[in-house]
């Protein structure tokens, strides 16, 4: 790792994933970067508007939760310490409002309230995109997007004088994890390529700040990628991959809640539990230069829950059964970028987004009972155009098509809906370091079918006065870039305004005798707030600092509470400060979060708290050649903490009183990994 790395790191910062088309000067840049980086063999490179952390920063965080990739990222939180809990929170909404992608398969798959949508690996991503708020017409979702690709054997044959080759690793936590993979690739013919790769994590229960030790996060988990590439020309690639990740052990009854909640209802009580995402993947490219790009990309994404309830010390209204939810996800992705010549030059993006799910619900998988069946499908058109004004002056404009249905099986009702949104967005180089941004994007989002663990699809019918969740984000920033020769200084701000107008909430069917429910829109909600990062390179220290603020107002909303997908952030400032040793090729972390207490649109308190982190990753220690140490201690001054994206608070149960449920993260924990590669 070498000072210069890191410089070209802080103007990849300032220049990748801008939600508009660079100019010239910052596209050579961020090519010379990405040359630059191609040399790292394993990492993950995470990118948002506001930063760019390369592969190297990633690999030395020692990633085995989406917490230690995604946290560092402004406005973006992680919610959930149990491995089938991983919750992505923007700006204090999570998952459920987002658009994430693992491969470009979409994962919106909404089972139990209890249990997280996302099932993901993080070791084994390439890349981490996040749009931090909803500023472009491509990718929809209300409160922005996550793009998470996985590893391929390019990624290592690529700039590489070798046609195979591979990396053993195995890693301990001592509180209380520990995990092996093994990764093969090789470059089979002239064209085509494969890439193998197997990770088995072992967890125990782990101890809290105040050495509490939890119950029911004792499991294991398994993650299987294969792929292959074949590339019949320089301009086509064609490939196909298998990903297959389970999740298996005996698990509290509530995984988003703490242990005082767990024991204080249902004791000492585990239930044998399972939960599974198979994604497999058919994917086109052809590039032809600018004047036409395109990525065309089939996919199943299938998830499985399984539990087994028929333990009687276990008290449930559903009965003491085998229960099953199952997800079946199916999708079409086509994007197309087009230079267009003439007075000026255009670069148009456009293609369309299908995609089908089916959410399925057996009471009792021993009796072969009837499932409980919802669908719903999604199409959207889409086309954008970058138009340089003049040589400081950028426009965005974007127009979207959605249609959007849904259709409960049990009862026979379905809806449909259907809006054109539109996007503007603008960018203005006051000179060559500071630049102004600006973006208005209309939003929209149908209903989520019933969560069908609970089988509430069973009594659900259609609400004919119902309307899409609409509104307006509006966002405003800079961005400023100062080149010293070996050093550097930049800093980047956004403000924003997002508005979410007839929020959808699932009641009962007024005067209702058969417990029929039923979608409606319960009004608006705002979220105001800023982000801001400062970032330097000092010779062998780098410096990273940001700050970020989410108000929310939900005084326009009818009723007291709103969904779990909102989880309101308190105030938070992250820093990172980094220490190049090149003579002994060592690199030094010190990192932290000092997040203040919220007191919600809603009145609820979520404690603020401060928690640091420090890594070392020594390249080829003690003599040795192809090896990679990295040792951290998480949690330094072993805080007890809860997320504000995690379950957190108090709730009110009418045989126990108040509980507390806070979902507090594991305490100090020291960890160490060691990685071969051949």
């Amino acid at each position: 790792m070498s000072a210069i790395k890191h410089h070209c790191s802080l103007l990849a910062l300032l220049t990748c994933v801008v939600p508009l088309t660079a100019t010239a000067d910052e596209k050579s840049v961020e090519n010379s970067t990405e040359q630059l980086e191609t040399v790292v063999v394993w990492g993950t490179q995470v990118r948002s508007d506001l930063m760019n952390l390369s592969e190297d920063d990633i690999s030395l965080r020692q990633a085995d939760h989406l917490s230690d990739l995604l946290r560092i990222v402004p406005g973006v939180d992680i919610g959930g310490t149990h491995s089938v809990n991983s919750r992505v929170n923007i700006r204090g909404l999570d998952d459920r409002e987002l658009n994430i992608y693992i491969d470009g398969a979409l994962q919106t798959n909404y089972l139990y309230h209890h249990i997280g949508n996302l099932l993901i690996n993080p070791d084994v991503l390439k890349t981490a995109e996040i749009q931090v708020g909803a500023n472009s017409v491509i990718d929809g979702g209300l409160g922005g997007s996550v793009r998470l690709e996985t590893k391929s054997a390019r990624d290592f044959i690529e700039g590489a004088n070798r046609e195979y080759g591979g990396r053993v690793v195995t890693s301990l936590n001592d509180n209380a994890k520990e995990a092996f993979s093994v990764t093969g690739f090789s470059q089979l013919t002239d064209n085509l390529d494969a890439i193998a790769y197997f990770k088995n994590e072992n967890r125990e229960n782990f101890t809290d700040g105040s050495n509490r030790t939890t119950i029911g996060s004792d499991g294991v988990t398994e993650n299987t990628l294969v792929k292959l590439g074949y590339s019949p020309t320089r301009q086509q690639r064609i490939e196909f991959s298998f990903d297959h990740l389970s999740d298996g052990g005996d698990y509290t009854p509530r995984p988003d809640m703490g242990v005082i909640t767990n024991r204080i209802r249902t004791g000492e009580t585990l239930l044998p539990t399972k939960y599974q995402r198979q994604t497999s993947k058919l994917a086109y490219e052809l590039n032809i230069g600018a004047i036409f790009q395109l990525e065309a990309t089939y996919y199943t994404n299938d998830l499985n829950l399984r539990r087994d309830e028929t333990n009687t010390d276990y008290s449930t209204s559903r009965g003491n059964t085998h229960k099953e939810a199952t997800s079946d996800n199916n999708g079409l992705n086509i994007l197309m970028k087009s230079m267009i010549g003439g007075l000026q030059t255009h670069e148009l993006t456009y293609g369309l987004k299908f995609f089908k799910q089916q959410l399925s619900f057996v009471q009792d998988i021993t009796r072969n009972t009837d499932p409980i069946v919802q669908k719903a499908e999604t199409l959207a058109l889409f086309v954008e155009d970058s138009v340089p004004i003049s040589k400081q002056l950028l426009l965005r404009p974007g127009i979207r098509l959605t249609q959007y249905n849904v259709r409960y099986e049990s009862s026979g009702e379905s809806d449909s809906w259907e809006k054109i949104t539109l996007g503007l967005a603008g960018e203005y180089s006051i000179n060559n370091e500071l630049s102004i941004k600006g973006s208005l994007t209309q939003l929209f989002q149908g209903p989520e079918l019933a969560e069908p663990f609970v089988g509430a699809g069973s009594n659900k019918i259609a609400n004919p006065n119902l309307q899409p969740e609409d509104g307006l984000n509006a966002e405003f920033g800079a961005r400023y870039l100062k080149d010293l020769g070996q050093n550097s200084v930049g800093f980047g701000l956004t403000l924003f305004n997002t508005l979410i107008d007839g929020y959808i909430g699932e009641v009962e069917v007024p005067e209702t005798t058969t417990n029929e429910t039923h979608d409606v829109n319960l009004g608006e909600i705002t979220i105001q707030g800023f982000e801001a990062t400062f970032i330097t390179n000092i010779d062998q220290f780098k410096i990273f600092l940001s700050h970020t603020v989410s108000n929310f107002d939900t005084s326009k909303l009818k009723g007291t509470r709103v969904s779990e997908s909102v989880r309101e952030l308190g105030d938070t400032s992250s820093y990172e400060i980094g220490y190049d040793w090149p003579e002994r090729d060592v690199y030094f972390a010190l990192t932290g979060q000092f997040v203040s207490e919220k007191i919600t649109s809603l009145n609820d308190f979520k404690a603020g708290y401060t928690v640091h982190h420090i890594s070392a990753q020594w390249n080829n220690p003690f003599g040795t050649s192809n090896t990679l140490l990295t040792m951290g201690i998480d949690n330094l001054f072993d805080t007890t903490y809860t997320s504000h994206a995690s379950r957190i608070g108090t709730n009110v149960y009418p045989s126990y009183g108040n509980i507390p449920v806070d979902d507090v993260e594991p305490g100090r924990n020291f960890k160490v990994s060691l990685a071969l590669s051949f």
